[in-house]
């Protein structure tokens, strides 16, 4: 997961601001963030994003907004282990952007393209100092030189006209997904329908989302036949996560009918269907329901078991891209 999506919303609301930009480009010991986590800093100091958990944020934007008025960019460094106690040491970079480079952003996030933010953060006399945007080929290891391999934002389509839909669609807003909602044709409208609820036939689904590595399909429409419909139309499609609401039962009658069809032959498509939904967390209300759901489509675009930390070995977050210089 990265910042950059919910980074280019907030500068979207200021277009005429001038934005400084502070990264996590290192650290030594541990972090509440690991390195690539960013922060954006308008002008008159708003700012978005996180670093650490709220105990850094509003001293790195008064140190962002003095950036962005000399135009020099600056390192930090700040040693968390005397005044909130976190063994660690982290190792910032702050610069400000120049005109047009959030737009790219925004662009390249729009696409849904795999590229790269290459982040000089150190060097000979300070030249070239900066972030820019890169094709995902920009490889190797440079010291000074920070690279985050930036993926498409997760994508989380929802079919569904129901009301328990509400709970998945807030939480993946919540982590800054692009979710969308698709109202089977021919189902009911809600006396409180949403705004954003998009009529889509099943055999439009593929068309309409086309399947990439980052969007997961959760079908929940509590019909049968609508469900048969949707599964239908994501299993022949390359989704790499295909969610269903409901029991195992259900699931057994929907892949029988598949089945009959004549579309159980491959495999592969087998370990792409998530059903029942959701992670083991004991959920019997439809906020709980949509917490484990959530939660299992996160642990699985991050390569996640899931599991609980405490029997996890190792480190929490894994090894990220980048080099400090020597």
């Amino acid at each position: 997961m990265h910042d950059w999506p919910r980074l280019h919303a907030f500068a979207a609301l200021r277009p005429e601001a001038a934005f400084a930009l502070v990264s996590l480009v290192g650290r030594s010991g541990s972090s509440y963030r690991p390195p690539g986590a960013r922060l954006l800093v308008a002008a008159d100091g708003g700012w978005a994003g996180s670093i650490s958990g709220g105990c850094l944020e509003d001293e790195l934007a008064l140190e962002a907004t003095r950036v962005l008025v000399s135009g020099i960019p600056v390192r930090h460094s700040v040693d968390t282990r005397p005044h909130y106690g976190c063994p660690g040491r982290l190792e910032l970079f702050i610069e400000a952007l120049p005109a047009g480079w959030l737009g790219d952003l925004g662009a390249r996030l729009e696409r849904r393209e795999n590229f790269v933010v290459r982040t000089r953060f150190a060097g000979d006399r300070g030249e070239g100092l900066g972030s820019t945007l890169c094709a995902a080929s920009d490889e190797g290891s440079e010291d000074g030189v920070f690279r985050q391999q930036v993926d498409p934002a997760p994508r989380l389509v929802v079919v569904s006209g129901t009301s328990d839909a509400d709970h998945v669609l807030q939480f993946a807003a919540l982590l800054g997904w692009r979710a969308r909602r698709v109202r089977p044709a021919g189902e009911p409208l809600r006396a409180d329908e949403p705004a954003d609820a998009a009529v889509c036939p099943a055999e439009d689904l593929a068309s309409r989302f086309a399947p990439d590595a980052r969007t997961a399909v959760l079908i929940m429409t509590h019909h049968l036949a609508r469900d048969l419909a949707y599964l239908r139309a994501a299993w022949v499609a390359s989704y790499p996560y295909v969610g269903l609401l409901g029991s195992r039962k259900r699931r057994e009658t929907l892949l029988a009918a598949l089945g009959e069809e004549g579309l159980l032959e491959d495999e592969t498509r087998a370990g792409r269907l998530f059903a029942p939904v959701g992670l083991d967390l004991g959920a019997d209300d439809p906020a709980a329901i949509a917490l484990a759901i959530v939660a299992e489509v996160q642990a699985f675009f991050e390569g996640r078991s899931g599991g609980s930390l405490r029997l996890q070995p190792g480190a929490i977050h894994p090894a990220r891209s980048g080099s400090l210089p020597r």
